[in-house]
């Protein structure tokens, strides 16, 4: 049995999910070769002679962390895997590879079962082959991959090839420890470190994610320097006196520093030193890895090569003081500290290998060119590498995007490549001003930058409803925390560079687009000045699996964030995906725009065709508002002096417990048949389509209350012209059910509505502040009903389609909302509080909906009874009483159907049978909570999303609830 090194044990140990930060991961490195030859029974037979040759490839770690040596077999096991593609399309190929990369991205290698390096060819075509190598660090550091595939290359060619005997990483190991010169200086650099361990700089304050996933997802970002431009880099760093690698780590400092704004901080410096304690080390495989803390502090620096020449001094002393490991080096700052230290930015630069560049021409020959590499590790959250490749430098970013977001890396990326490439183009820029390097770059006149920030435009004062908006931002009232906000996604195929520049235009031409808020000052402005609020996402080298992973934990974050108001609140993310197929998300504040607004920008952007009308003049059937604000203060006094209570749905919880509101949505869609039908027979009888859909929600909502009684805000947009803009207030309506006529109380609430637009000069906040002290309670409006009939569909020849949507309110748990599909049905959506009401509630009050106006159509009589679609355990508790069992009137797999069904979003649970793989049907992983609450609920248990997120269909889901019943 054999001890790990310092940092075999820190890798080892950082594979539990839980015992680090950013752990759960190995320390491996996966890499594809592609090649137009490869003979697969050779490369076979190469692979056990390196098994033979390499003792660390046949390790075992066992669970205790000792390691052990195989035995070489009399009847080896084939090593190589084989997956022929040759049959599939060209596309079915493409996703398969990009599925296996990220399979083989984050797979951790079976140490335990003596799997420290795997290897796979993918056959494409006859004359197109892949091969794929994951080797775990604890085995095989960076270093002794070289190794590795020289050897293999070599045998490959010729299997009867021999070496001097190479000695065993952990007999290399045991000589180290039993040194006594190298014990003299690993007690000397010991001392070193720890004297100095209050002058190490903290780990750069990088911008994490918030609540990021458990599940690791990395990410490989790469761009290359031309055998010219490194000649260049090479030129400059001789100019300087510096080594071609401290010239790259300066570079990447200065970066990394614009970014973070750091005082000081450390970086990462790997270090692959081999000790000569033994012969033929230099050939040793193994883990050979060390790393250095470098502190990092540009402030007292005038130029970039001044700084840079500094950080070549700091890595000559680290250098001469790097027998201390790495790992025991953090031990100690965390100690220092009383807290856990780390360095999750690493910078390695393999410029200066021994024969120029990182693999031979054998290599090439043999197994193609490397075309991809990516790497993993604990406690790591960017993993910057450069190195010397054929024809220049290959620039390698590994990244954690369940750490970091990818557009901010990208942009410390694409800054870092630019100033490279400046400096080979512009060699004088390394002398230039630090403070103004990269508006040089650039081409900004800082001239122009002072004029910018000179201008003053005219501020104007918030309305109230904006001034709520933002108390709504805090947590001081209930259901508060988030931003009045409506977030949108579409999917489909449209230029990027036409996104770009109709967003340009668009910004211009829509003052709303830049508009600033202050908070402090309670004032808005418009600047001159034109902003794009655009992130692009480059996901196109992801499978379909992987790129939907990534957007559905971005879209998690992205919809409840509260914009920094330093900038106009909206912002436009764009995903590049596979297939040139592009997913937009948008979101804007209401704090500058209003529903019918944002939805005029969206088609704006995505129209067939430029747009270059002039600002939109809306045109309302809306009264002008000419009444004096007392009256209508007395008006509404009078209107809704009967309210003493708040409304009494049945939620989940008192509403004045919720603090931090988080919200999903929910939909069904209504058929553009029975929906035309519907509007008919209510013109007929002399409704309007709006009054007559909110009717039907009205009195369902109603029937549900525990008073039989309801009140509801309505948003209402008074007339107006001219520029895009939020004037949008809100008045109230009341409704009761009873058994009276539907078609006259529909024709009352019908003139309620008209009556009360002429009475907006007191309306939205002035209303429910009138309600607060009438009944002396908060949230006092918690259910809004939105109309949204009057906002324009997109153009049917509109490529990009409206996907999903997210709509959240300050003080509102449940906003009710109806608007045109583009082929001309109707969609209900439900934006609800979660804490509030149950998924399985929302989504029955969606069917009631669809229901009614079914029933309605099919009787030709404006008329339903809601207790037929409002059960009486709805009725008391919106899908959450516990103590009744399930409807034996259905089976249990009907139930678990519909529960599957409603959570997924699919019409009718018939579609789902026992056999159907849930996966197939859409299911994603933020479906599960809900799914587990909504079985919890049905069945009366208790189970946790452990439990039924191994479920593949229905047949394993009732396997389950039966054993748990």
């Amino acid at each position: 049995m054999n001890d790990l090194t310092p940092m075999q044990a820190a890798c080892w140990f950082g594979r539990d999910a839980n015992s680090v930060f950013l752990g759960g991961v190995s320390a491996h490195l996966y890499t594809e070769f592609n090649t137009r030859t490869l003979d697969l029974h050779q490369l076979e037979w190469a692979l056990q002679r390196l098994y033979r040759e390499h003792a660390i490839l046949r390790m075992i770690l066992c669970q205790d962390g000792q390691a052990n040596i195989q035995e070489i077999p009399n009847t080896p096991s084939p090593i190589l895997e084989i997956e022929d593609l040759k049959e599939l399309t060209e596309q079915a190929k493409q996703e398969r590879l990009l599925q296996k990369r990220n399979e083989w991205t984050h797979q951790r290698l079976e140490l335990n079962r003596g799997q420290v390096i795997r290897f796979s060819a993918s056959l494409i075509d006859l004359d197109r082959f892949r091969l794929h190598i994951d080797s775990d660090m604890i085995a095989v550091d960076p270093s002794s991959f070289r190794l590795i595939m020289e050897d293999l290359a070599q045998f490959y060619f010729d299997i009867e090839s021999e070496f001097t005997n190479v000695p065993s990483f952990f007999d290399w190991h045991a000589a180290l420890k039993n040194h006594s010169e190298y014990r003299k200086l690993s007690t000397r650099d010991r001392q070193w470190w720890q004297a100095r361990l209050k002058d190490i700089a903290p780990a750069p304050s990088l911008p994490f994610i918030k609540d990021a996933s458990n599940a690791a997802q990395s990410h490989c970002l790469h761009e290359r320097l031309s055998l010219s431009e490194l000649t260049s880099i090479e030129t400059l760093a001789r100019q300087n006196t510096l080594t071609l690698s401290s010239l790259f780590v300066g570079v990447f400092a200065f970066t990394l520093d614009q970014f973070i704004q750091d005082s000081q901080f450390r970086l990462n410096v790997p270090t692959f030193w081999r000790a000569p304690v033994l012969a033929e080390t230099d050939r040793c495989v193994g883990d050979f890895a060390n790393f250095l803390l470098l502190n990092i502090n540009k402030a007292k620096h005038r130029s970039l090569a001044s700084f840079t020449q500094e950080i070549a001094s700091k890595m000559v002393h680290l250098l001469e003081h790097s027998h201390y490991s790495g790992v025991n080096i953090l031990r100690d700052l965390s100690r220092h500290h009383g807290s856990t230290q780390i360095a999750p930015v690493v910078f390695t630069a393999a410029l200066d290998l021994s024969g120029g560049k990182l693999f031979s021409e054998k290599v090439t020959q043999a197994f193609g060119s490397m075309d991809w590499s990516i790497s993993q590790g604990p406690q790591v959250a960017l993993d910057a590498q450069v190195v010397r490749i054929d024809n220049g430098v290959l620039i390698n970013w590994d990244i954690r995007l369940d750490a970091l977001e990818l557009h901010w890396v990208n942009q410390v990326f694409t800054t870092f490549v630019k100033t490279l490439k400046a400096l080979c183009h512009t060699p004088d820029l390394f002398d230039h001003d630090c403070n103004t390097l990269l508006d040089t770059i650039d081409g900004k006149s800082s001239s122009t930058h002072q004029e910018n920030q000179q201008q003053t435009p005219k501020e104007e004062p918030l309305s109230a409803i904006q001034q709520a908006y933002l108390l709504g931002r805090t947590n001081l009232l209930p259901l508060g925390g988030v931003a009045m906000q409506e977030f949108r996604e579409y999917k489909g195929h449209f230029s990027l560079p036409i996104l770009r520049e109709r967003l340009n235009s668009l910004i211009k031409k829509h003052d709303s687009l830049r508009t600033y808020i202050c908070p402090d000052k309670l004032t808005q402005t418009v600047h001159k000045k034109a902003v794009a609020n655009l992130i692009e996402v480059d996901l196109s080298e992801m499978s379909a699996q992987a790129a939907s992973v990534y957007m559905d934990s971005y879209r998690a974050r992205y919809t409840h964030a509260l914009f920094d108001l330093d900038l106009p609140p909206w912002n436009i993310t764009a995903f590049k995906v596979a297939d040139e197929q592009l997913v937009v998300f948008a979101r804007f504040d209401a704090l500058i725009l209003d529903g019918r607004a944002i939805a005029t920008i969206m088609n704006e952007l995505f129209a067939s065709e430029d747009i270059h009308s002039e600002p939109l003049v809306l045109e309302q059937d809306e009264p002008e508002n000419d009444v004096p604000r007392e009256a209508a203060r007395e008006y509404w006094c009078t209107k809704l002096s009967d309210i003493k209570l708040a409304p009494q749905i049945p939620w989940r919880k008192p509403l004045e417990s919720i603090n931090d509101a988080k919200f999903e949505r929910l939909n069904i869609t209504l058929d553009k048949k029975v929906y035309r039908q519907f509007y008919k027979l209510s013109a007929k009888r002399g409704l309007f389509k709006n009054t007559a859909i909110m009717s039907v929600i009205l009195e369902i909502l109603a029937y549900w209350s525990k008073d039989q009684f309801i009140y509801t805000a309505l948003p209402v947009l008074p007339l107006y012209s001219g520029a895009l803009a939020n004037r949008s207030t809100f008045i109230a309506v009341t409704w009761e059910h009873n058994q009276l006529d539907l078609t006259g109380k529909a024709k009352h609430l019908q003139n309620d509505i008209h009556e009360g637009l002429q009475y907006l000069s007191f309306s939205g906040v002035d209303i429910a502040r009138q309600l607060v002290e009438q009944c002396n309670a908060k949230p006092i409006l918690p259910v809004v009903i939105t109309n949204g009939l009057s906002w324009p569909t997109p153009p049917k020849d509109q490529t990009m389609q409206l996907a999903s949507g997210l709509t959240q309110t300050p003080q509102i748990a449940m906003d009710i909302r109806f608007t045109k599909k583009k082929e001309g049905g109707l969609i209900f959506s439900i934006d609800y509080v979660i804490d509030a009401l149950e998924a399985s509630a929302v989504m029955s009050l969606l069917e009631a909906l669809k229901t009614a106006i079914h029933d309605i159509v099919n009787t030709q009589e404006f008329h339903f009874d809601a207790s037929n679609y409002l059960i009486d355990r709805q009725k008391k508790s919106p899908g959450s009483d516990k103590s009744l069992p399930h409807d034996d009137n259905q089976t249990m797999q009907d139930q678990i159907s519909r529960v599957y069904s409603d959570v997924i979003g699919i019409q009718g649970s018939k579609q789902l049978d026992k056999d159907t793989n849930f996966m197939s049907m859409g299911l994603k992983p933020q479906h599960f909570k809900r799914i587990m609450s909504s079985l919890n609920d049905t069945f009366s248990l208790k189970m946790s999303v452990k439990d039924i997120i191994k479920c593949r269909n229905i047949n394993e889901v009732e396997h389950l609830l039966k054993k748990s019943i």
